[in-house]
Order: C-alpha cells, then structure tokens, then sequence
C-alpha cells in the first residue's frame, strides 16, 4: 500500500513539473488570485515562503493533478531547528541556532545545502528546501530537496570556529538520526567552503 502511494507520489512531483511552463512567470502573481485572500497592503511584499507556495499555487491551476495530491507535494516533510554550542577561540559559549528541513522524501536520499547565514530562519529554510525537490525534479535527478544551515556570518568567525561548528552541526543531525547516506546528502551552500 505504501509503496503504491510512494509510485503515485512520485508520478504526480514528476506530472507537475511536466505540466507547469515557463510562459506562467509571463504574468505577474496577484496574491489574492493564488489562494491568500486580498492584500492589506499592496507595497509590503509576501515573505519567501509565501512566495514559493503562491508560485506553486499558480503552477497547480495549470495542472489536473488532484488536490489531494498537490497538498501533498507542496507540504515540507521533516524540519527540525536546534541551538548548539560553539566555543569560539577567546574561550566563551554562543549559542547558535541551526536548521534543516527534508522537503520530500518521495526520493531517497534528500539533497541540499548548508547555508551560513545571520539571516536563516526557518522560513528561509523550508521555501529553499521546496525549491530544491522542484529543481531536481524538473533536471531528472532522483533525490528529494534539502536545505539547512546555521544562524551566522562566517566572516565573523576563525577557519577554526567554523570548522568546530560544521562539525557539530553534523553530529547533531546524525544523533537525530537526521543524515546518512540513504537520508540525506549535505552539499556547501552560501557561506561555506570545502
């Protein structure tokens, strides 16, 4: 049963990238004709989140896939946020907060980036992760979308410090049985290096 439901998952993610063309980006998205009601007020900008999902919204009523089955593409599968400790090279503990999200787990493994950035949050992080389960389906790869990443500006921090915290961020995701090599690929992202 499970496995029919997993055969039916993917054909529909693989229908909706097909059936979704670039002329829909031809027009600009009203907020209110994609599902979020009217606009209080027109000049503050939807957030990334709510970007991607009217995207998506917009791209669905192109589509005859059913709306049980769209929900289910749209819906984020597994985030997780957590702080850890980085004890930086003048001896004190910060606190940094960190993200990852596995948009879909239709494909296994999830493939995404790290992210180091004062500016992630958990919103960031989902709407990343959904684009990265679009893109991969659109380029044929098998792999679900990933994002994740940690809550600094790495040009603040030693080589030393931001390897400590690559490497606890890791442990951590591992103990949560988080990553692995049927779960989910961790590749660089913005801040990062090798």
């Amino acid at each position: 049963m499970l496995a029919n439901r997993l055969r039916f998952s993917i054909k529909a993610t693989s229908a909706f990238t097909k059936q979704v063309s670039a002329k829909m980006f031809s027009t600009p998205v009203v907020p209110e004709a994609v599902g979020f009601g009217p606009v209080k007020d027109k000049n503050v900008e939807p957030r990334f989140l709510e970007q991607v999902e009217m995207f998506f919204n917009r791209a669905a009523s192109k589509t005859n896939i059913p709306t049980d089955m769209l929900n289910m593409i749209k819906a984020c599968d597994t985030v997780i946020r957590f702080d850890i400790p980085l004890k930086r090279d003048n001896g004190t503990i910060e606190m940094i907060r960190c993200y990852r999200a596995q948009h879909s787990h239709h494909h296994l493994p999830v493939k995404g980036g790290t992210r180091y950035s004062d500016h992630i949050d958990l919103q960031e992080t989902t709407a990343l992760a959904t684009l990265m389960t679009f893109k991969l389906a659109i380029a044929g790869v098998p792999f679900g979308g990933a994002k994740g990443g940690c809550r600094i500006d790495p040009k603040k921090y030693s080589k030393s410090e931001v390897e400590r915290l690559t490497r606890r961020y890791t442990m951590e995701l591992a103990k949560k049985g988080f990553i692995g090599a049927g779960i989910d690929c961790l590749g660089p992202d913005m801040g990062t290096n090798e």
